[in-house]
């Protein structure tokens, strides 16, 4: 919400900090940007560390995993407290620290480094003669990953040393050439943020309910505003209790944690599938930022999916399809929506994406994303994908993330929806497989098979979108973006080897959820081999066409009818499934909304902002502070979130 009073103060902090800056130079010293650029520089791969560490040994609360992520929002809170005894460190200053920690912490965590490792060396260590996963090694380039033995195994059992010679030689060309990787992959999110965000933030004027939160709490009277502590003190206060559950389970407990129902069901009502009910206060008090209008769509849409299943099961066509999937091919359908959910946001752009190109600065925009895609396409092919399939790979990843950053602007979903990006070099690249494409299908499945809850084109368009806010200097900040990404990636990586390397991938010290999905990328190659998981058919195909179809009529619904309540970014989100765990907190969000609105007006709704930001903060804080514990301490403790 940005309220005339917001903008005053924003405006007085601009002119503080300007007035300081200029002291500053006038006193030989260094302006405080740059003060500011240096230490998020400094900060954002110790907070990387710190997230690695403690999800990998200490099972904390996933810490950079969702789309506010949880890691950034403790530094903040952090930041304002170190606020209160220097006011030299103003507004600009902490959101400036805050967008570049959010914009970088999420390289560290799942669907990126963590997943990315393990893949490198599970063909080597889980091979056995009833897989025979040998066959997969000969089609490995030498440089993609170590697999002497010796190595292999110390990754993998732990008693070892990351600094043992035959150690970090073997893995000092894998990780040079997946740090470029990784780099090309940011920069590609970063440009296609750069073009779109304009658009989403000055002319359909989306309201991108991630930010509400720095922005309100570093409004400078946010700490006298009753609602916000009320909210922060319903969060903390059943989650502390929740906490206390889970050392003296004596202690009753409030679940907030997801319950699954559907299973308990009596026939025919349990083919409705999974079910679960989850009272997370974060996501109640996130959706409550939400226009109504989506919350509408997405609890309509995903009561359709529920009714799909539950026909389905009524006619006996639930097993219907083959390989895996069976009608109402939800995931299918899926595929289908958002690709064309992405196409429909580029179209509804094309203004401004021809005034981008048209512009000479704006255009290098451009030039670097194509530059950034080569060499994408180009890594692809040298692991052994044909031209045509390493193509579709990553246009349809980079469409996928257009449509998430369009849903994380407008909706702020706590995890973003995503597919399985390879699913559409089967169904488009209908020639038979070769093994070795295979295998560098399976070395890019860990940023591709549809966890894209850490994947950054959603979180750069809101920093810049924050930036823009506070006018915080664009080329500065991006500098310090950039080497503190570059940071981040090497010090993601340096950490994931030196904990497996100490404790083991392979051990019970570690989570093995991360151990398993680099091994699971190889068990789906077997299968696929073997010819257990065939191509997409002619069902399947008609049914992403069908999914794509709906979201364009859709689309031109609301167009021609300004009445039309139903928006195609809800379907998109019920058949990507990301609406299981969130649409109870939608339906309470909505609920509460509506109430509010319909007591107060819009007026009584501005004054009942700070209280769902309250319920955000309140959750998160006492994340961070379990997840601090379980590092001192070094111990699991109670998950607040998300599981």
């Amino acid at each position: 919400m940005h309220t005339k009073e917001s903008t005053t103060v924003r405006e007085a902090d601009w002119r503080v900090s300007g007035e300081a800056s200029a002291r500053d130079a006038g006193k030989g010293r260094l302006p405080r940007w740059i003060v500011v650029a240096l230490l998020s520089v400094l900060i954002a791969p110790i907070v990387c560390i710190w997230t690695f560490r403690s999800e990998i040994l200490y099972r904390s609360a996933d810490l950079a995993s969702s789309s506010l992520p949880v890691a950034a929002v403790v530094f903040l809170l952090l930041l304002l407290l170190v606020r209160r005894f220097v006011p030299a460190l103003g507004r600009r200053e902490v959101l400036w620290l805050y967008a570049v920690v959010a914009a970088t912490v999420g390289i560290s965590t799942m669907g990126m480094v963590q997943f990315l490792v393990t893949t490198l060396v599970a063909p080597f260590w889980f091979a056995t003669a009833g897989n025979r996963w040998e066959e997969f090694w000969a089609h490995i380039p030498a440089w993609a990953a170590p697999r002497s033995p010796e190595v292999v195994k110390g990754f993998f059992v732990g008693q070892s040393s990351l600094y043992y010679p035959q150690v970090w030689k073997a893995w000092l060309v894998p990780i040079l050439v997946w740090t470029g990787f990784i780099g090309a992959l940011l920069v590609a999110q970063f440009c296609l943020a750069r073009v779109f965000y304009v658009h989403w933030s000055q002319r359909e004027k989306l309201t991108f309910p991630m930010l509400q939160l720095p922005l309100v709490l570093t409004s400078r009277r946010s700490g006298g505003k009753p609602l916000l502590w009320a909210g922060i003190a319903v969060a903390a206060g059943v989650q502390t209790l929740n906490a206390l559950h889970y050392m003296v389970p004596s202690v009753p407990e409030l679940r907030v944690l997801p319950t699954e129902i559907g299973s308990r069901l009596p026939p025919p009502w349990n083919g409705i599938g999974t079910l679960y009910l989850t009272f997370y206060p974060s996501v109640i008090g996130l959706f409550a930022l939400v226009p109504t209008g989506i919350l509408v769509s997405c609890a309509f849409f995903f009561a359709l999916v529920k009714g799909e299943n539950l026909v389905a099961g009524w006619w006996g066509l639930g097993e219907a399809g083959g390989g895996g999937s069976g009608f109402p091919y939800t995931g299918e359908q899926a595929q289908g929506a958002i690709v064309a959910f992405a196409l429909v946001v580029a179209w509804s752009a094309r203004g401004r994406i021809g005034e981008s190109w048209r512009n000479r600065e704006e255009r290098g925009w451009w030039l670097v994303f194509a530059c950034a895609f080569g060499v994408l396409v180009g890594f692809g092919i040298a692991l052994g994908l044909r031209v045509a399939v390493a193509v579709v790979l990553f246009a349809v990843f980079f469409l996928c993330m257009v449509s998430i950053g369009w849903l994380r602007a407008a909706l702020g979903p706590i995890w973003n929806p995503g597919n399985d990006v390879a699913w559409w070099t089967r169904a488009l690249v209908r020639s038979p497989m070769p093994l070795s494409e295979g295998v560098g299908l399976a070395y890019l499945r860990w940023f591709s098979f549809g966890d894209f809850r850490a994947h950054a084109l959603p979180t750069y368009s809101e920093m810049l979108n924050l930036t823009d806010t506070v006018r915080i200097p664009r080329k500065p900040f991006l500098v310090s973006l950039g080497v503190a990404s570059l940071l981040s990636i090497i010090a993601s990586l340096w950490i994931a080897l030196d904990v497996y390397y100490r404790y083991g991938a392979a051990s019970a010290v570690t989570d093995q959820w991360r151990t398993y999905q680099g091994r699971l990328a190889f068990d789906i190659l077997r299968s696929q081999v073997d010819g257990l998981s065939p191509q997409p058919g002619g069902s399947q195909l008609l049914a992403a066409g069908w999914g794509a179809l709906l979201v364009v009529l859709l689309q031109m619904a609301r167009r021609q009818f300004l009445w039309f309540p139903l928006h195609p970014g809800g379907f998109v989100m019920a058949q990507s499934g990301a609406l299981e765990w969130m649409w109870l907190p939608i339906v309470i969000a909505g609920t509460a909304k509506s109430l509010v609105l319909r007591a107060g007006g819009l007026r009584l709704y501005e004054k009942a902002v700070p209280f769902f930001v309250g319920l955000i903060v309140g959750d998160y804080a006492v994340c961070g502070v379990l997840a601090l514990a379980s590092w001192l301490f070094r111990i699991p403790l109670y998950k607040p979130f998300p599981v």
